[in-house]
């Protein structure tokens, strides 16, 4: 059972229980010698009853005795050591002076069942046990005496002998089974409670784990791990809406700067500050797709890819013209339908056309081609990224070199926007050694 793997809560328990339940009937045994024994009560030993017993055998019509295995169970037996044996076929042995009063029990031994006699003040004389053994010649009833033993501690190791395997065995097997099954059933609760809490996702911060399935033991943990998701989704929208109320007041000033930008004479300067504040703009808009989508995904469309792909491509071709690239643009005349934020897309392809502009190098060709299976990619002949990077460009403020333009945001933005649409971004080197940016969306046919 898995369960009872070492290290599992079952199995430690179990084995606790089995050692608790072991020193009970410990206890239980040497309570039962304290108040049945006695220091001055002759008895005759089992252990030896027994091995006088099993030393016995029919022999052809004879009972035998193997006086060796005798010898080594009794080996200080005194003179007035007796026994008397009868099998259930008439066959009889004695051996020593059977006492007057045992002599009618003898002569039906065949018919008594194991019996225990003790006595205090004649010992030598009625101290006397009967063991019954079973053989394949059937079943042999000895009486045997004369070997009287005395002592508390003695009669307390019988007592733990004769009645601990008995009960103690028994006891373990059956909580080693039963108690982990019941344990687990018990914790059932907990591994459904554990599947919650794998399953929040941190769009879900109002998600707590629930507080009925579990043992009121556990409760408390439960709680104070609702507490602690509760403290992160405050602290997740507290930041949520300072980025929102960030981009809402970066639009005015945006829109200014875009104004007094226009109004310049034509050259690299204005050319190179509406490329900057095209990439600052879209960041803003970026921000406010995120926390839109996030609240409001049910109110994804149907987008044809293809038409929005060349409209992002009318957009930006000036920017790219002006910046001395080539652009190229490759989409189906056919429909790419895909579910999601127009807005949201459209401002998604324009960035990684802004990053091709910041990065390609400011010469070659940008490259927009688009499949019918939904992956769209924007290349361009610049350094490229390297291999070693191109995971981490996606995290938030991680910029390829440290003094270089960019906020870092933008790829981190572009990632998050098409992860909410059940899409990806991979970023790869292109044809021409530059840098190819990949985004897959799922195809609605």
């Amino acid at each position: 059972m898995k369960f009872l793997k070492p290290g599992s809560l079952s199995f430690s328990l179990a084995w606790k229980i089995c050692l608790i339940q072991v020193a009970m009937v410990l206890i239980a045994l040497t309570g039962i010698a304290l108040v049945y024994g006695d220091r001055s009560t002759a008895y005759v030993d089992w252990k030896t009853s027994e091995a006088v017993a099993d030393a016995i055998r029919l022999q052809g019509s004879r009972l035998q005795v193997d006086w060796a295995a005798v010898d080594a169970a009794a080996p200080d037996r005194p003179a007035t050591f007796w026994f008397a044996a009868a099998d259930e076929q008439g066959h009889r042995l004695e051996h020593g002076t059977v006492p007057a009063v045992y002599r009618p029990l003898a002569d039906q031994l065949a018919h008594v069942e194991p019996t225990d006699v003790r006595t205090r003040s004649r010992g030598l004389e009625l101290a006397m046990r009967v063991w019954v053994s079973d053989h394949e010649e059937g079943r042999l009833h000895v009486m045997v005496g004369g070997l009287p033993q005395r002592g508390f501690w003695r009669q307390l190791l019988v007592v733990i002998g004769y009645l601990g395997g008995w009960i103690t065995l028994p006891l373990i097997v059956i909580t080693l089974v039963v108690a982990p099954w019941a344990i687990h059933r018990s914790l059932r609760g907990v591994n459904r409670v554990a599947a919650q809490a794998a399953a929040i996702q941190i769009t879900e911060r109002g998600r707590g784990l629930d507080t009925h399935a579990v043992p009121r033991e556990i409760v408390p943990l439960v709680d104070a791990f609702n507490a602690a998701v509760r403290r992160i989704g405050e602290s997740y929208d507290a930041q949520d809406r300072f980025l929102v109320g960030a981009a809402h007041e970066l639009r005015m000033p945006i829109a200014i700067l875009a104004t007094r930008i226009a109004d310049l004479p034509p050259g690299q300067v204005r050319a190179r500050l509406q490329r900057d504040l095209g990439r600052l703009s879209n960041i803003a808009e970026q921000l406010l797709d995120l926390q839109r989508l996030d609240h409001h995904r049910s109110q994804h469309q149907r987008v044809d890819l293809a038409a929005l792909t060349r409209e992002v491509a009318g957009d930006v071709a000036p920017l790219l013209i002006d910046a001395g690239y080539a652009f190229e643009v490759d989409a189906p005349d056919a429909e790419v339908w895909v579910r999601g934020d127009p807005d949201a897309l459209h401002r998604v392809i324009s960035g990684l056309l802004q990053n091709a502009i910041a990065h390609g190098g400011g010469s070659g060709t940008v490259m927009v081609e688009l499949q019918p299976t939904g992956l769209l990619s924007v290349s361009d002949e610049g350094d490229g990224v390297p291999e070693q990077a191109r995971q981490s460009i996606f995290e938030p403020f991680h910029r390829l070199r440290p003094s270089g333009s960019g906020s870092g945001l933008g790829l981190y933005l572009a990632r998050e926007i098409l992860l909410r649409h059940g899409g990806s971004i991979v970023a790869e080197e292109a044809a021409g050694g530059g840098a190819r940016f990949v985004m897959s969306l799922p195809v609605e046919r």
